[in-house]
C-alpha cells in the first residue's frame, strides 16, 4: 500500500515464535505487536492454538495491567471451545479449568501462572494484551523459582513485504 495521510494508522503485525529456551517448545506462534510499534503502551498478541502445550513459566507478577483470552475458532459458533485452558492464579496457585470462552484481567503484581492448554480438539484464538511499554517487569513470584527469569526466546519469522505495507 502506498503512503497516504493516514497509512501512519495501518500497522501490519509480525508473525513472532516465542519458545522456551530449554527443549524448544512453542509456547506462542501467532501476531505480536508490542509499545514501540504501536507507539503506544500496550502488547498484543493473538495466536490460533492447534495443539496442546505444558508451559514452563512458573508462578510470577509483573508491574503491569493483563488482559488474557480464549476463544473458538468456529466462525459459525462463538460458543463451541473445543479445548481446555488450565490457569493457576494466586499465590495459593487457585487451579482455574476453562473450557469456553474466557477473558482473565490480571492487575499489576497478581501472582498467576502456570498456563497450560491441556487439550485441543478443534482450533482456538488465544489473545494477550499487555498494558506496558518501557520498563515492563517479568519476575517469579515464589524464591525457588527467581532463578527461572529469561525462560523464553522470540523468533521473528514475517515475511517480506511485497509492495507495501
Amino acid at each position: 500500500m502506498a503512503e497516504s495521510k493516514y497509512s501512519k494508522y495501518i500497522i501490519n503485525p509480525p508473525h513472532i515464535q516465542i519458545m522456551i529456551k530449554e527443549g524448544k517448545m512453542v509456547v506462542f506462534d501467532g501476531l505480536m505487536l508490542n509499545h514501540k510499534q504501536l507507539g503506544y503502551n500496550m502488547t498484543i498478541g493473538h495466536q490460533f492454538v492447534t495443539k496442546p502445550f505444558i508451559g514452563d513459566n512458573p508462578c510470577h507478577t509483573h508491574n503491569f495491567d493483563e488482559f488474557l483470552a480464549w476463544y473458538g475458532g468456529n466462525p459459525e459458533d462463538p460458543d463451541d471451545f473445543g479445548a481446555e485452558v488450565v490457569l493457576h492464579l494466586g499465590p495459593e496457585k487457585e487451579e482455574h479449568i476453562f473450557t469456553r470462552p474466557t477473558m482473565v484481567y490480571l492487575p499489576p503484581f497478581f501472582p498467576h501462572g502456570p498456563l497450560d492448554i491441556t487439550r485441543v480438539d478443534s482450533p482456538i484464538i488465544q489473545l494477550e494484551i499487555m498494558l506496558v511499554g518501557e520498563g515492563g517487569t517479568r519476575q517469579p513470584f515464589f524464591e525457588e523459582d527467581k532463578d527461572k527469569k529469561n525462560l523464553i526466546e522470540m523468533v521473528d519469522l514475517s515475511r517480506p513485504l511485497s509492495g507495501g505495507k
